[in-house]
């Protein structure tokens, strides 16, 4: 087959690993700094050039990345449309530092937006023709994570019969000298390895990429589907859990092979064009003052198994375990919290990304109702504002519904009408692209 005449493609990769001492974020139960490496952080980038847009598409080996932190990368990158898509492994670092911040913290963010750019930079000095192919697999690592007790309360455990995304997307960039990268888009969290584990890890994608990589040579570049309530089918306390990690990964590059084997159709590649927005979501909490009220500190110190007199202490906890800058603004009479979204048009493909986790029935819904011939969906992408959840999850609260947004500092829930707004967003702008 021939490539495209119009697309040239690169990619790159710089390694993001974090030093001693910061702090692996996913879990509010971790009282200390990493103690060191089980297997390195990278940023891989590619770059994709129909010869009018430029669009640098990079995987993380990140929990999330703040969106002043990805300001910090556009800036250095003008003229390139950048989405920074985090993996969502619970082993990997902070994502935002400022000047309160200390010494370690503000060296490593000021390290990984270099490695970023640094990544991206390689990428593009170096693009070649490419054409893009597309495959379809099924994964089977997954499962619904809210378990409905007996008493009727919603937690994090087991639920078989809950419905999740199972497919496993590939996007192969071919050029005449053969594989250049392979794009993996599935959806399940990165929590083999549990607040218990204090070295970095990219969890089992990093296992998954591995291998992928060995047999199909390239780079794998790895794009976190609709993760928030899809976790690994396993239990947290086996004496083995790096094997687990291994043996999760492993399943995964499985499939990607499979598919890849099974045979690929070939995509038109171009043009690219992007669109972007900001969804507001508005939280339950009325702007009834001039400030959002720190609604979040009790929860979090019970959370937390702390006296209710600590909660002067509960920011200062927050800084030194999960830094974070949240956006809040009065609109519409709530305090509400910008999502930024991302429509993509490779051709006859479509990337769309939330900055939020974001429940599987939602990024099924999207791609379900998108105009192009394939969709993909990225979750947790140019930042997170926490758990995107459904209406009808609104109503059986948990975790993701009730608890999550606190460590964002948020004044309250989300409230129940945010999934559609979401899903209007972008469907907007697809059609857009598409009319």
């Amino acid at each position: 087959m021939m490539t495209d005449a119009s697309l040239r493609a690169g990619v790159a990769r710089s390694l993001i690993t974090p030093p001693k001492g910061i702090y692996l974020i996913g879990y509010g139960d971790r009282i200390k700094g990493n103690v060191g490496v089980h297997d390195e952080l990278t940023a891989t980038a590619l770059v994709l050039d129909d010869g009018s847009t430029r669009l640098a598409v990079v995987a993380l080996d990140m929990l999330t990345i703040n969106e002043f932190t990805v300001d910090r990368v556009r800036e250095r990158l003008a003229g390139t449309e950048v989405l920074l898509c985090c993996s969502h492994t619970h082993s990997g670092p902070i994502a935002y530092a400022d000047k309160k911040s200390s010494r370690l913290n503000r060296t490593y963010i000021d390290l990984l937006v270099e490695r970023i750019v640094d990544a991206v930079q390689q990428a593009a000095s170096n693009l070649q023709p490419a054409r893009l192919e597309y495959s379809l697999g099924e994964g089977s690592v997954g499962i619904n994570r809210r378990e409905r007790l007996p008493d009727g309360r919603m937690e994090i455990g087991r639920n078989p019969d809950g419905p999740r995304d199972k497919s496993v997307q590939v996007l192969s960039v071919m050029t005449e000298a053969g594989r250049l990268a392979t794009v993996v888009n599935y959806a399940c969290h990165g929590t083999v390895l549990g607040p218990d584990n204090l070295l970095t890890s990219a969890d089992w994608i990093g296992v998954m990429r591995q291998k992928v990589e060995s047999e199909l040579g390239g780079l794998a570049l790895f794009l976190q589907g609709a993760t928030a309530n899809i976790n690994p089918d396993m239990y947290w306390g086996d004496s083995q859990v790096f094997e687990k990690v291994t043996e999760q990964g492993l399943s995964v590059a499985d499939s990607v092979l499979a598919a890849v084997r099974s045979g690929s159709e070939e995509m038109k590649s171009t043009p690219i064009r992007v669109e972007r927005t900001q969804a507001w979501m508005p939280t339950e909490t009325q702007a009834a003052t001039s400030h959002p009220p720190k609604n979040y500190t009790a929860p979090l110190l019970a959370m937390a198994h702390l006296p209710g007199f600590m909660a002067v202490f509960a920011d200062m906890l927050l800084d030194q375990r999960y830094p974070w800058k949240p956006v809040i603004v009065a609109k519409n009479g709530f305090w509400s919290v910008p999502m930024r979204v991302s429509a993509v048009q490779i051709g006859e493909l479509a990337l769309v990304t939330f900055g939020a986790e974001t429940f599987t029935e939602i990024g099924m819904k999207l791609k379900a109702a998108s105009p192009a011939r394939r969709t993909l969906f990225a979750s947790i992408t140019d930042g997170s504002i926490s758990y995107l959840h459904t209406a009808e999850s609104h109503a059986e609260g948990g975790y993701e519904v009730d608890v999550a947004p606190l460590a964002y500092r948020y004044p309250g829930r989300f409230q129940a009408q945010c999934e559609q707004i979401a899903l209007d967003s972008a469907q907007d702008m697809l059609k857009k692209l598409w009319s």
